[in-house]
């Protein structure tokens, strides 16, 4: 699909650097609330305080996990100890890493990283949309990309699912060397990696999420017709979804949603349905099946998958707090793999991928409300 005019620079203008309570996101939420005002929206903010501790503390639990198995790894072998006593502190050293990342999660435990203003940009033509259309606007980076986060979490989760094994097998016997070592090079291998810098302001995110956001201003642009249509463009959602959850703390669980969050011109549209309550499980297939058949219809590869382990984004927020919907994003391993670093870049994204995302979501509004 041609590209309007507009697309392009827009994209540009708003790939840049843009980590939550920094200048260069107020400049980027006035481009995107200029360009709804021009849609004829009424634009208000929510402003809400946003922390980064979430991602603080899954450093902290990489760290903690890591150097809780170095060092109690060589009591699994020793002949001369007694079972239960290293048994029991190795569970203990592993409840005293938890407690301290929820500490640091809850904000018991202060961390350097205060927190900063954030904004949700809402936009509707009437009091209460039947549908949300939703992006993120803030980009972060945290020293791996998003491919190198899941594969983190994965190792470490199965690092210390192997550790645990092997703490109750020490119950009854000294371990050999060969059955500690792989929980040992799992858990250090994942933890170190998530252990590495928590937060930086150092990535353009072109495609997480300026991409979205600009599919949602085109569909915006083929729904000029509608009144029943809002727009919601969420601060901090790098922030463990901080935005959305302040929105539907606000609100409540009015109308349903199509969150898009990355569109890469590479790879397959992904279509995930969340896991809502039961009264709005029908409406969420309903949204799914109706976005998967626009956009199949538009000539583009697209199918109904859930999100990949270690991955969040608002619709999962949205979900929890009621509402009916759906997340839509396109890519494959390669996009996991620049995403949150600096080559998430616009230079490597033909901008057409992005509009004829928002034109197919347009259109399964359009059927979705009739």
């Amino acid at each position: 699909m041609h590209a309007p005019g507009w697309a392009e620079d827009l994209l540009r203008r708003i790939s840049i650097p843009r980590l939550a309570g920094t200048p260069s996101l107020s400049q980027v939420e006035a481009e995107i609330a200029g360009r709804l005002s021009q849609y004829e929206f009424a634009v208000r903010r929510q402003h809400f305080k946003a922390s980064p501790r979430s991602l603080v503390a899954v450093a902290s639990a990489g760290a903690a996990s890591g150097w809780v198995v170095l060092i109690l790894a060589p009591l699994l072998m020793v002949v001369d100890l007694p079972g239960w006593p290293v048994a029991l502190t190795g569970f203990a050293a592993l409840l005293l890493g938890l407690l301290l990342v929820l500490g640091i999660a809850d904000g018991v435990i202060p961390t350097r990283h205060p927190e900063v203003n954030a904004v949700n940009i809402c936009a509707q033509r009437q009091d209460e949309p039947q549908l949300w259309l939703v992006a993120h606007c803030d980009s972060k980076s945290q020293g791996i990309s998003l491919a190198g986060r899941v594969f983190a979490l994965g190792a470490l989760g199965t690092g210390l699912v192997l550790f645990v094994v092997a703490l109750g097998a020490r119950v009854f016997a000294p371990l050999p060397w060969w059955a500690i070592a792989p929980a040992v090079l799992l858990t250090v291998a994942g933890g170190s990696m998530l252990s590495r810098r928590a937060l930086s302001n150092d990535s353009p995110g072109a495609v997480d999420n300026a991409t979205g956001v600009l599919a949602v201003l085109v569909a915006v642009e083929h729904l000029q017709h509608r009144r029943d249509v809002g727009v919601l463009i969420t601060g901090a959602e790098e922030f463990a979804m901080a935005g959305a959850r302040a929105w539907v703390a606000a609100r409540g669980a009015a109308g349903s949603f199509i969150n898009i969050d990355g569109i890469d011109s590479r790879g397959r549209h992904r279509v995930t349905k969340h896991r809502p309550r039961a009264s709005s499980a029908q409406r969420s297939r309903e949204i799914a099946d109706a976005v998967t058949d626009a956009l199949t219809g538009a000539g583009v590869d697209a199918t109904q998958l859930g999100l990949p382990p270690g991955v969040l984004e608002d619709g999962v927020a949205l979900s929890r707090g009621g509402m009916a919907g759906v997340t839509l994003s396109r890519g494959d391993w390669q996009t996991l793999r620049v995403v949150h670093t600096k080559l998430d870049r616009p230079e490597r994204i033909d901008v057409a991928a992005a509009v004829t995302t928002g034109a197919a979501v347009a259109q399964a509004v359009d059927v979705l409300l009739g």
